[in-house]
This record gives structure tokens, C-alpha cells and sequence, in this order.
């Protein structure tokens, strides 16, 4: 799959920006329409399968918000799996609906791009498989 491009908006989507597999892990770039996220999947044989987010010890940009047994990667499009994952909504992140507030209240946050984000999932898949392997 071709990555496409973070486009920011106020209103809420879900949009596949990129797919792949890093370290032998399947990843997953969405776009939220108000920020984008990111979910890599943990097989079954992993430690972390089955694992809530707050049980695992990951460095990653805003630290882990997601761990479910299944991702929706489009409005009509549900992955079964292990998947943990991360967002890029936090203070320091560009939000899309910052447009519709006054200038004043506005963060004026981050923007990320695809390409920053395809950066930490491979850290993160780096990291998963450097640690976790035990059952």
C-alpha cells in the first residue's frame, strides 16, 4: 500500500494512511480526522497478546492508549487480532477542530506527518521484539 498523506480536519473519520509490516509485526497508520493514530499487532504466541496497554512497558510517542481484540481500519472494515496502539492527540499535538476555536485558545500543536509516524511504529516494533518474548 502506497502511504497517503495526514490531512487534518475537524470532523471525525477513519481512514487508512498505511499498512504494512515491520519486524515480522502488521502495522497500522489511521487517520481520525482530528489527529491521527497508530496500532501494531501482537501475535498470539507474544507475551503482550491479551495484555491491556497499561501492562506494558513501551516507549512511544504519548505512551499506549489502545489494546482490544479488534481494530477497525476503515467504517467497514474490523481486523480480529491483539492490537495495541498510540495517538497523537495529546497538548503538544495539532488537533483539526484548533480552527474552529478562537486564535487566543488555541494549542497550535504539532502536525505529523505519515512518514514521522511510520517512524516510531517501527520503533515500537523494534521494541517488541527486543522485549516481552517471554510467556
Amino acid at each position: 500500500m502506497e502511504a497517503k498523506q495526514m490531512i487534518y480536519s475537524a470532523g471525525r473519520k477513519n481512514e487508512l494512511l498505511d499498512a504494512g509490516t515491520c519486524c515480522n509485526y502488521n502495522y497500522y497508520i489511521l487517520n481520525l480526522g482530528t489527529h491521527p493514530t497508530a496500532y501494531v499487532e501482537i501475535p498470539f504466541s507474544h507475551s503482550w497478546y491479551g495484555k491491556d496497554y497499561d501492562e506494558i512497558n513501551i516507549v512511544v510517542h504519548g505512551g499506549l492508549t489502545y489494546s482490544n481484540d479488534r481494530l477497525f481500519i476503515s467504517e467497514t472494515n474490523e481486523l480480529k487480532g491483539w492490537f495495541i496502539g498510540w495517538d497523537y492527540d495529546h497538548y503538544d499535538d495539532y488537533a483539526g477542530y484548533e480552527e474552529m476555536i478562537p486564535k487566543e485558545f488555541r494549542n497550535g500543536g504539532k502536525k505529523w506527518t505519515t512518514e514521522e509516524i511510520q517512524k516510531d511504529v517501527y520503533a515500537v516494533c523494534k521494541q517488541i521484539e527486543e522485549l516481552g518474548w517471554i510467556k
